[in-house]
């Protein structure tokens, strides 16, 4: 390269650096101008639009006008004479304050089992008050049962001498005794009578108002009114609902002499 060349090139990066300083303020000034103006456009833009919107908010709404007729009348009509007027307030579920369902549900099955045991209770007693068992009660039997035979007859009209036979296949014929059967059915008494069926039809024979599964005078009458309950007097269906056996039927019967 000429040292011409070298000059002017000198020159021309000069010029260059010149001229950028030169402008450089002015661009500056330039840019700033423009970013300010658009600032104001966004501004003014905003204004405009507020300013359009703002007396459709403050205007009130014009509603149609609707006649209204005074001498209008509603249709409803309040039945009072309707028997379900108002809800049946027996119905209503009773929750203690501050008990919660859960609560209530435990609290209403305890209050069933404590209702369930109590009666439960007084069945029991109730079923099992005429029943007596007493080892040390003293009893005054009679010489012979034929009376007593005759008069459960009388009373039930159930044959004495059924009854006689009865009473001499259970237990010999004995008197007032606490003795039980030895096949283990837990039948007791002069008659044999099981504490459950006693229960249900014990009687009261000689009138000391106790029903005593063990006297003699309380077993016989019960003996009949059973046998009287069983469907007697078909002879065959009562005995066999006082011991469903075809040899202790014959067997009663061939005693009796029936």
């Amino acid at each position: 390269m000429t040292l011409l060349n070298i000059e002017r090139a000198k020159y021309s990066v000069w010029y260059m650096q010149s001229r950028i300083k030169y402008e450089m303020p002015q661009v500056k000034n330039k840019i700033a101008n423009w970013i300010k103006n658009q600032f104001l456009v966004k501004r003014m833009a905003s204004f405009v639009l507020i300013s359009a919107m703002l007396p459709i908010t403050i205007l009130p709404i014009a509603t149609p006008e609707v006649a209204i007729d005074e001498n209008y009348q509603s249709h409803i009509v309040l039945n009072t004479t309707k028997a379900d007027l108002l809800p049946d307030s027996t119905n209503i579920t009773q929750i203690i304050p501050g008990e919660s369902q859960a609560q209530k549900l435990v609290r209403e099955q305890a209050e069933a089992a404590a209702k369930a045991a109590a009666e439960a209770k007084i069945k029991l007693a109730t079923s099992t008050r005429n029943t007596v068992t007493r080892e040390k009660r003293v009893y005054n039997d009679p010489s012979d049962f034929n009376s007593i035979y005759a008069r459960a007859e009388a009373k039930y009209g159930v044959d004495a001498r059924l009854l006689k036979a009865i009473h001499r296949v259970e237990t010999g014929g004995s008197g007032s005794t606490g003795l039980t059967n030895h096949s283990g059915s837990g039948a007791t008494g002069p008659m044999q009578f099981l504490p459950s069926t006693w229960r249900r039809h014990g009687v009261d024979g000689n009138g000391d108002g106790i029903a005593d599964i063990n006297n003699v005078e309380d077993a016989i009458f019960s003996a009949a009114a059973y046998l009287k309950a069983c469907g007697y007097p078909n002879i065959k269906k009562a005995l066999w609902g006082y011991n469903p056996s075809l040899s202790y039927y014959n067997k009663v019967m061939r005693i009796a002499g029936m």
